[in-house]
């Protein structure tokens, strides 16, 4: 007859379970959601009316009885290390389980060291999901060794890159490979877009959803910044783009590029200086815009019109009047014969569907146009991405040391490791039965 599920038999490595526990099907659950206090757990208590609970980070590492000599001279180091139960399965076998909270990964790393030799053997559960022992060590590991290094807020490079986040889901911030997009990790710029008064917002929304993807190590690590992930993103200050001496371009959106038509777009278009002005150098910058119902050509960022005789497509001058500024490159000039006879110098222009912004350029002077920019590598940039790891503080910092661990939080781990009891939990087992189960 097959042993009751859950249940240590004679000379087994490991205590048998199954992903699918048909005990934790028919009681109701309890499982970690975001760390007690912080704005995801308000929101996901406002919003869940099943039961669950909140009971912050906790790991839970469960094993039989191991090789006897070898494993009982460990057993009184065993018991002193986070939350030691001695649990009776059915059938009277014997299941340890060592509970962990955010303050105990030291802890959790000794055990793990001293059941070295047992590490085939060993069952993990962090936040109630069983997870592979490589996983757990790799959290222990960063969030006790590691946390004065900060890897996770982009104190070091990786690869050339720096990197803010936890792995499976990290925010690139070098400067460089600005268009990067992997499924493990993604440049800050692919979340940000410049808004049309200039400034580079990145998306908050996206970043958050991003870093807290099932597969993120975020979900998992007791002090990850991203831990709370509206919080994380919270960290993704706005900032102009000329604060970070980047250009700041205007590309004519496609609705007004298709009313002005690719071809007037692309041909020739001109006008004649007024008797006085100074000649134009080559590729000057002009400026077209509507004034009073009147189309003036005039040096771009300058008040005053200094041409006449404009020659353009009424598609042109409809988009003109409707407010839209135009820009345009001087590219030659001819001589063309007026009405009358009589031959006048043109000077001959072709339009810019893309504009660089001058010094003194407004961006709200630029309807019609879809703001972008150009990023490179400069010292304001490095600075806007400090400021932004210094606010990734870890979450516990703020939030505190955990409580200690209650019955609510054993019964969870109860619950989400698969353990059905029908014998007192706590009850301690003798010696013999220690030895029968060796």
């Amino acid at each position: 007859m097959p042993a009751p599920h859950g249940t240590v038999e004679r000379g087994a490595s490991a205590p048998a379970r199954s992903r699918e526990d048909p005990i934790a099907r028919t009681r109701p659950e309890r499982r970690l959601a975001t760390p007690a206090g912080s704005a995801a757990s308000a929101e996901a208590s406002a919003n869940n009316g099943d039961g669950w609970a909140d009971r912050g980070w906790y790991l839970a590492i469960e094993y039989g009885v191991l090789a006897r000599d070898r494993f009982l001279k460990r057993l009184p180091l065993l018991r002193r290390l986070g939350r030691f139960k001695e649990l009776l399965e059915p059938g009277g076998r014997i299941l340890y389980r060592n509970l962990f909270r955010r303050e105990e990964v030291r802890d959790a790393w000794e055990l793990l060291t001293a059941l070295r030799p047992w590490h085939d053997r060993l069952v993990c559960y962090l936040n109630g999901e069983e997870q592979p022992l490589k996983e757990v060590q790799d959290v222990l590991w960063c969030a006790s060794f590691l946390r004065k290094d900060n890897p996770c807020r982009g104190s070091g490079e990786s690869k050339g890159e720096r990197l803010l986040g936890c792995p499976g889901a990290r925010i690139v911030v070098s400067a460089g490979n600005w268009e990067l997009v992997e499924d493990d990790r993604r440049h800050l710029l692919t979340f940000a877009r410049v808004g049309p008064d200039g400034v580079l917002r990145p998306d908050r929304d996206a970043i958050a959803a991003y870093v807290s993807r099932p597969h993120a190590r975020s979900t998992r690590c007791p002090i990850s910044p991203a831990r709370d992930p509206a919080r994380f993103a919270a960290a993704f200050a706005e900032v102009g783009v000329t604060e970070l001496d980047w250009p700041l371009v205007a590309e004519l959106s496609p609705d007004v590029a298709r009313r002005i038509g690719a071809k007037a777009l692309e041909q020739e278009h001109g006008f004649s200086l007024e008797k006085g002005e100074q000649e134009l150098e080559d590729h000057a910058a002009l400026e077209l815009a509507s004034v009073d119902g009147e189309v003036q050509v005039r040096r771009a960022g300058q008040q005053g019109a200094f041409g006449r005789d404009l020659r353009i497509p009424i598609a042109v001058r409809r988009v003109l009047d409707e407010g839209v500024l135009l820009r345009a490159v001087r590219i030659d000039e001819g001589y063309v014969r007026r009405k009358g006879g009589h031959y006048d110098l043109e000077q001959r222009f072709v339009l810019s569907a893309r504009v660089r912004f001058l010094p003194t350029d407004e961006p709200e002077r630029f309807q019609g146009y879809a703001l972008t920019t150009h990023p490179r590598a400069t010292p304001e940039y490095a600075a806007w991405v400090d400021r932004i790891a210094a606010g990734l503080r870890p979450v516990e910092l703020e939030l505190g040391a955990d409580a200690e661990p209650d019955a609510d939080a054993d019964a969870d781990a109860d619950r989400n490791a698969g353990a059905d009891f029908d014998a007192e939990p706590d009850a301690e087992p003798d010696d013999d039965a220690a030895e029968e189960g060796a």
